[in-house]
């Protein structure tokens, strides 16, 4: 077994597109920053319901455009892409908008909270010949591409046992609190449910045990899915307690770990399956670190439109719609 090298899209090799901001919230501020300094795309355009938010954000990330609203700012002539990282509540609606103005769209994960919302965004966006991407930024990773050409060659065999854990103390945040918001199943569950997928397919079987913050809202939950090739899953999500953030999968003839944190730019392995066996070992010493890993989607997305695609190929439509609804019934499973 041999450990390919990454894929990665040369920034300068894609279409600089001209983006616009719906939401110039902390995550906004952090993909604006990553795309500026490692890729070739720019963001041109503002919009903030808030007073003053839209411009300090500007004043903030040079941005030339202080949109007075959401309208304005995606029929704009000098916007190409929209990136809305909005209150997840406002997608759909932000999302829909900027689609019917013609202009491809990167919403912030979760797309929705609902299987069917997803799904209607995502139609619209081909319907109107535009690309729209869920930001599942892990997807694009250079670890991500890996794992992808090691499935692709299949030396590995069929995939046995992914497991994961994604939890962090994040009793602070408000946000993560909100009756009827997802709780942290959606906000950090959503990567290992995604990369599960990735692995092993979309499940036959979901059961979720945990509990509940006093809000109502999921804050810790274990997870166990099931898959119609007989692998498995064992997920744990925590918004109250912390871990290292750990992911590996298990294959018939080896298995594949992904450094911790697994969710941003770290590193793969690959070894076989006696305890002692040695691990090829592939690390990422870019200089793309931590949260600008963002940046990769950006840079991934404008590659897509200038092949003329409605849709990513590594995170496609009915990806993002699947994991959706896996997270859906986790959530109504613990909250009841």
């Amino acid at each position: 077994m041999n450990l390919p090298g990454p894929t990665i899209i040369d920034p300068t090799s894609v279409p600089a597109l001209r983006w616009a901001v719906i939401g110039p919230g902390d995550i906004a501020s952090v993909f604006v920053s990553a795309i500026h300094e490692h890729t070739a795309q720019r963001c041109v355009a503002v919009a903030s319901r808030t007073p003053g938010k839209a411009e300090a954000f500007a004043v903030a990330h040079t941005i030339k455009h202080v949109a007075a609203d959401y309208e304005s700012l995606v029929t704009h002539p000098e916007v190409d892409v929209v990136y809305v990282s909005s209150h997840i509540g406002d997608h759909k609606e932000h999302a829909l908008l900027a689609i019917a103005a013609g202009k491809h769209v990167l919403v912030e994960k979760p797309i929705a909270l609902k299987a069917d919302d997803a799904a209607e965004i995502l139609a619209a966006g081909v319907a109107a010949g535009v690309l729209v991407m869920e930001a599942m930024w892990t997807r694009y990773l250079p670890q991500s591409t890996i794992i992808r050409s090691l499935m692709d060659e299949g030396s590995l065999g069929a995939p046995e046992l992914f497991t994961a854990e994604f939890c962090s103390d994040l009793r602070w945040l408000d946000r993560l609190w909100v009756v009827n918001g997802g709780g942290a199943a959606f906000d950090l569950g959503i990567y290992p449910v995604a990369m599960a997928q990735q692995f092993l397919g979309n499940p036959t079987s979901i059961k979720a045990t945990g509990q509940t913050h006093a809000s109502g809202a999921n804050e810790e939950v274990q997870v166990n899915l099931g898959y119609s090739s007989g692998a498995r899953a064992s997920i744990l999500i925590s918004g109250i307690a912390s871990t290292l953030h750990h992911a590996a999968c298990s294959f018939d003839k080896g298995v594949v770990a992904l450094d911790a944190p697994f969710f941003v730019p770290s590193g793969i392995s690959l070894m076989g399956k006696d305890i002692y066996d040695e691990a090829e070992h592939w690390k990422d010493d870019t200089e793309v670190q931590r949260h600008h890993g963002l940046s990769y989607q950006a840079t991934w997305l404008a590659h897509f439109v200038s092949e003329g695609l409605l849709e990513s190929p590594v995170h496609t439509h009915a990806d993002v719609v699947a994991n959706i609804r896996v997270l859906e019934e986790i959530v109504t499973q613990v909250e009841g």
